[in-house]
């Protein structure tokens, strides 16, 4: 009989129970980690999926019901929307985890704060539309769509019904604004999957805060709206179209005119000619009466006739020689009453040439008068067809040509045409544009009713020179020939500030980089204003080509230096001032108003202390430092 190891077996029997407990406890552990993977990870991620899914199903169906003009499917649909953003939310709730993780961090907590906005606002846009309900009937939004100009009038009733509730829903907007502005949209690429991110993020982003906006810092202008679409009563208003590529003092040379009349929101446009053919009526009634027209001394001293000699009148084309757009507008309607027909309009709307091309970079190209106006680049100027174009018809109206078209009231119609045709989820884009260009100051408004101008003043649409608490610059460029050079100039500041002493150093460089072109590309002949604190002195200046004057403007207390300098085309003129201010270092605070100049370029500015770089920008619209 075999002798048999007992100790043996029994090891190889411990061995094989301790493999399978520990076989056992590996596989528990996996499947623990399998479903904290599921919980933490699987069932959230697909929960967003399918949440963010269901959430663009509502928001179409949403585009739809608003398609559909009908109150009670918007009102249903508001509702879908609202329920799939709460299950987004609730979703990105369980992937709380990943705000600790580095990068991906950052990318979760801006998802969250876009959902958590777009909630707040959705029950903000419940309310208003809540408070719509006894007016759909007198609204028509009884589910027949409305197109077109009808369009536009609706929208003017529903802001007017909808104004008393605004208040009710401000804490909320302001709660959706405080969530997108934590979201740093910088990081984003521009398109991801094929789709455009980055500016549909800040797309979303701006119209979020623009709204919390509108019903906060800009109630009044809200209120005014209704009265100012000609609700209550028809408005006409004059358009004067100022040639930003041959700039002046509020933005450019006046170059068209044409009269837009608004009643119950409808838009119409209807008389329109060149500047040239309200000074040739001017011109006429002046040789029958004695007309108050001396032209101010610039005029006279810069601004000779084409035959070489001063000028002895004073035009409506130069009127807007102060860079304060009331005062330039007070003298243009002064001039425009001598014709004899009194005001015949509620206001003045300012624009330029970027107003046309921007608006046609979202509608498209326009056809007017056989000529296509473009946003494409026209090689024969290195710019925007639109822009060539449009200084082309400058150039012919300046001569005077009979056979010349008023191009503007017709292209300013085909543009509006466009703009009230398009679907409405196209419309958010057009309020954002021209809010830009009216931020921008490429469009301003001069309105007769003093509260509507009050109200447009706070958002800054109204061209004044400010006087603020504190340290100010304001440059101020007059082309006074040197065809459309404008398009090609560039400038480039540096302020060096002293804000112990007040001693400042004022640098600005001017390039053209353009070849020579017989009408569009000449020698500019730059009178230049730098407006500062009122009691400002000069110390020394450099560049000029006459001698520098400092001279008072007591209507608008400023100070201001008065040079000129002639930049020729590919080449560069530089411009210095050394001046001491007024303002002072004050309680360890120093404040700075940078005001830009209507219809400018966005400049690059670089401001200084004692040497030491402060901030650099593109001054895209009047910029407040504080030290």
């Amino acid at each position: 009989m075999p002798i048999v190891n007992l100790n043996r077996k029994l090891q190889k029997l411990d061995r094989s129970g301790i493999s399978k407990r520990s076989h056992k406890k590996r596989l528990g552990k996996i499947l623990i980690s399998l479903l904290v993977v599921l919980t933490l990870i699987y069932f959230p991620t697909r929960g967003v999926y399918l949440s963010a899914k269901q959430l663009n199903v509502s928001a179409k169906q949403f585009s739809v019901a608003v398609k559909q003009n009908n109150l009670d499917l918007i009102k249903k649909e508001l509702a879908n929307t609202k329920s799939a953003t709460d299950d987004l939310n609730g979703s990105l709730n369980w992937l709380f985890w990943m705000r600790i993780i580095p990068f991906v961090g950052g990318y979760y907590a801006d998802a969250k704060h876009l959902s958590l906005a777009v909630g707040y606002d959705l029950e903000a846009a419940k309310k208003i539309v809540d408070g719509l309900e006894p007016y759909k009937a007198e609204l028509g939004l009884l589910g027949q769509p409305i197109a077109g100009q009808d369009r536009v009038s609706q929208a003017v009733k529903i802001l007017d019904k909808a104004l008393p509730i605004i208040g009710s829903v401000e804490p909320l907007l302001g709660k959706a604004r405080k969530e997108v502005e934590a979201i740093e949209t910088a990081k984003y690429p521009e398109k991801f999957a094929g789709r455009s991110l980055k500016a549909t993020l800040e797309g979303a982003r701006g119209m979020i805060i623009g709204v919390h906006m509108a019903v906060v810092e800009q109630r009044g202008a809200l209120e005014m709206a209704p009265s100012a679409l000609g609700l209550r009563e028809p408005k006409t208003y004059l358009i004067l179209f100022q040639n930003d590529k041959e700039l002046r003092a509020t933005g450019g040379f006046m170059t068209a005119f044409a009269t837009l009349k608004l009643e119950n929101g409808h838009l119409s446009t209807t008389a329109s000619d060149d500047i040239y053919r309200l000074d040739e009526k001017l011109l006429k009634v002046c040789l029958t009466k004695v007309c108050p027209l001396t032209p101010p001394a610039p005029i006279v001293r810069y601004l000779p006739e084409a035959n070489g000699k001063p000028r002895t009148a004073w035009s409506m084309r130069d009127s807007n020689l102060s860079p304060d757009l009331p005062t330039a507008a007070f003298e243009f309607e002064k001039m425009y009453q001598l014709l004899g027909e009194g005001l015949p309009f509620d206001g003045i709307i300012y624009i330029d040439t970027q107003v046309v091309e921007e608006l046609i970079t979202v509608t498209g190209p326009i056809k007017v008068f056989d000529t296509t106006y473009t946003a494409e680049i026209d090689k024969r100027c290195n710019c925007p067809g639109v822009i060539y174009e449009l200084e082309h018809y400058a150039e012919v109206a300046s001569k005077g040509e009979d056979d010349r078209k008023a191009v503007l009231g017709t292209l300013m119609q085909s543009l509006l045409g466009t703009v009230l045709g398009a679907p409405p989820e196209k419309l958010p884009e057009f309020i954002n544009v021209v809010v830009k260009l009216a931020n921008h100051k490429h469009i301003m408004l001069y309105l007769h009713d003093n509260k509507t101008q009050q109200a447009v003043s706070k958002l800054n649409w109204t061209g004044e020179i400010k006087s603020p608490r504190g340290d100010y610059l304001h440059i101020n460029d007059s082309n006074f020939a040197g065809g459309k050079s404008n398009l090609y100039v560039e400038e480039r500041v540096i302020l060096d500030i002293n804000p112990d002493t007040g001693l400042h150093k004022l640098t600005i460089d001017y390039k053209n980089p353009q070849p020579f072109n017989v009408w569009l590309n000449g020698i500019l002949r730059d009178y230049v204003r730098i407006y500062l604190p009122s009691g400002a002195k000069l110390i020394s200046s450099k560049g000029s080509d006459d001698p520098v004057s400092a001279l008072e403007d007591e209507k608008l207390a400023k100070t201001y230096f008065e040079s000129f300098v002639t930049v020729r085309p590919q080449n560069s003129r530089k411009l210095e001032f050394e001046y001491e201010s007024p303002v002072k270092l004050e309680n360890g605070k120093f404040k700075l108003l940078i005001q830009k100049q209507p219809g400018a370029k966005d400049h690059h500015y670089t401001v200084k202390i004692k040497g030491s770089t402060k901030a650099e920008f593109d001054l895209v619209t009047d910029k407040e430092l504080s030290i």
